[in-house]
């Protein structure tokens, strides 16, 4: 009896630890994916509330938008430096006596003697020193002091290289968001092209089952090799393990673009369809215009160049005087002043003569990065050029490819019409219907795969102009 007993508070204490382990797994899978979920936006999104999600959700223009508050403050540190720095200073001493100082009166003593010799002469000689205390055994000292640059360059130079820097940062967010928009437009499409794909594919399966289901009857006939029969069934199941690839594909796109909003990635997502819109867009010469003119990559390459300027105009700087107003208000305890408050005015100068040749080889140093952020420049200007170029006529290709495949799309749009009135009245099987249906849908996908990629290169050319991606209100 008592063996059983331990037995059973042995089981019980087991299934209390697996309980617990199992409830500490679970929270921790909890707190791993303790994303704001996709509910809150409701369950299907389109285009633009999934760009508006992006841009207020995303982790990297968060980052992006700190960096440039902190260039702001950094520009705000340096403007400080023009303003007056005011301090309050205090002080408190215990000694563990008086400091006291000698001063020698021998030859006030013998003075005195001779004009008063009478009385005490003795007592006055034997007197040649006299102590008087110089710093009591407690005292304290409280004031306030300021001082603001008079003449110091290098200041002038430092704000002027930290608004060059919060220029950049803007510029840096600015193309950062268009950058972030582009990449979940593009796997917004990628999501729509899979999923259509996989209409087309099971479209496509129907037919080859038909096509097999024939195979097998021919063979049981004879009228066709066991071979052709085997090949009818390795077609099949390649189309079928393409679905599945699809649909793996298709959760895997549709957890990167949760990722890319900054949502659960487990949640499962509904992507409304999307009204493609041709439009036209301008020649190649205002393309490469309007990108020297916008493109953000080439406008912070520019603003290098006036940082490193302002570098080298900090470095020459160096070799002129600092000049700094001070003053202030002091008040002590030290009793030994007859009047223990002032007030105090400085003029402070300094100028370099000599550190080492450090001042001269950082004047080096700046000329050398100003001639390397002209060489970027230069560098940054032909690359907008060629990029510019590159993403017109790629846009100008697809355009040319959607209007062929329009075209095929229309032709294979009648064979189905004239497929679907033979089969009602008995010319054709069920297998060449749905071989006129996949091919169908075939020509669909491809005319809807080159529809998002002519979006997508639209919005390519659009960033290297320094425009928007993608209209946010189609």
């Amino acid at each position: 009896m008592k063996l059983k007993i331990i037995f059973l508070l042995f089981v019980s204490f087991l299934n209390f630890s697996c309980s617990n382990t199992k409830s500490f797994h679970n929270q921790k899978i909890k707190k791993l994916t303790e994303v704001e979920s996709l509910k809150k936006y409701g369950e299907s999104i389109s285009l633009a509330e999934a760009l508006k999600i992006g841009e207020e959700r995303n982790l990297t223009l968060k980052i992006k938008t700190l960096q440039r508050e902190v260039a702001t403050l950094d520009k705000n540190i340096s403007f400080g430096n023009f303003l007056p720095s005011i301090n309050l200073v205090g002080n408190y001493s215990q000694l563990d006596n008086d400091i006291n100082i000698d001063f020698d009166v021998s030859e006030l003593t013998t003075s005195l003697g001779n004009a008063f010799s009478a009385i005490g002469e003795s007592a006055i000689a034997s007197q040649t020193t006299m102590s008087s205390t110089l710093i009591e055994k407690s005292s304290y000292t409280y004031g306030v002091n300021a001082q603001i640059p008079i003449f110091v360059p290098s200041y002038w130079y430092l704000y002027s290289a930290k608004k060059n820097g919060e220029d950049m940062s803007k510029l840096v967010e600015s193309l950062s968001k268009k950058l972030i928009e582009l990449q979940i437009t593009s796997q917004y499409f990628y999501i729509l092209t899979l999923q259509s794909q996989e209409i087309y594919l099971k479209n496509e399966i129907k037919s080859i089952e038909e096509t097999t289901k024939r195979s097998k009857i021919s063979l049981e006939v004879e009228s066709i090799m066991p071979w052709e029969y085997k090949k009818a069934l390795v077609l099949l199941k390649t189309k079928k393990y393409n679905l599945k690839e699809n649909k793996r594909n298709l959760k895997i796109a549709k957890m990167n673009l949760l990722k890319s909003l900054d949502l659960n990635p487990i949640d499962n997502i509904t992507l409304e369809s999307y009204n493609f819109k041709q439009k036209p867009f301008p020649d190649l010469e205002e393309c490469i215009l309007n990108s020297l003119t916008n493109n953000e990559a080439l406008k912070i390459s520019n603003l290098n160049v006036d940082v490193s300027q302002n570098a080298k105009k900090i470095a020459i700087s160096n070799f002129l005087p600092k000049i700094i107003l001070g003053g202030g208000y002091v008040n002590n305890s030290n009793k030994i002043l007859s009047d223990p408050s002032f007030l105090n005015v400085n003029v402070s100068g300094v100028i370099s003569l000599f550190n080492g040749f450090k001042n001269i080889n950082e004047y080096k140093k700046a000329v050398k990065k100003e001639k390397i952020a002209n060489l970027n420049l230069e560098k940054e200007f032909m690359k907008t050029i060629i990029e510019t170029a590159n993403a017109y006529y790629n846009l100008k290709k697809i355009d040319e490819l959607l209007a062929i495949s329009k075209l095929n799309l229309n032709a294979e749009k009648e064979k189905l019409k004239q497929s679907k009135a033979e089969l009602s009245v008995g010319i054709i099987g069920e297998d060449k219907y749905f071989n006129s249906l996949a091919s169908y849908n075939q020509s669909l996908t491809a005319v809807k795969n080159l529809e998002f990629n002519y979006n997508l290169s639209l919005s390519s050319l659009n960033i290297t102009m320094g425009k928007s991606p993608i209209d946010k209100g189609e």
